[in-house]
């Protein structure tokens, strides 16, 4: 068994496929419950989550119409860009699904970014491998948690 974030040299399966598409409500809550998160079971929040994405991808097994990953980004598509929530189911972390939803949102960023944007995001340290082979560099940051439920109610 490969360690833990150890750098896979296995090509992507050929019965997985990116492609440019939101993730369903469900597809989402799924993906989030099955890499340890807690997903949010307020819809209309997942919903918000979604909307607020100028492109995202889903990977797809073919076999299975199974999404097993998907990758958001977010921006004002004028000065600042960031990449939310790139999830992989963890049966297929380490085959490279992660890695071509990343080129998918890189390759969307060439053609589509504004020029000299600002592009982020939050991740632990264990995964600071995976995004420096996309460029992004350990940077100081500081975060604010906002009461999300405030939000939902102005927007409802």
């Amino acid at each position: 068994m490969m360690s833990e974030r150890e750098k896979s040299t296995a090509e992507l399966s050929k019965n997985i496929t990116v492609i440019e598409r939101l993730p369903t409500i469900k597809e989402y809550r799924n993906i989030s419950a099955a890499v340890g998160w807690s997903p949010s079971k307020n819809d209309e929040m997942i919903k918000a989550v979604l909307c607020a994405a100028v492109f995202a991808v889903v990977a797809i097994d073919t076999i299975t119409s199974e999404a097993i990953g998907c990758a958001l980004l977010l921006g004002d598509q004028a000065s600042f860009y960031y990449v939310k929530d790139v999830m992989v189911y963890p049966h297929w972390q380490g085959k490279q699904v992660g890695t071509a939803m990343m080129h998918a949102l890189n390759n969307w960023l060439e053609r589509n970014g504004a020029n000299n944007s600002l592009v982020a995001l939050i991740s632990n340290e264990t995964l600071e491998p995976f995004y420096q082979q996309f460029a992004f560099v350990k940077a100081f940051s500081m975060i604010r948690i906002f009461n999300v439920m405030k939000i939902i109610s102005r927007i409802s």
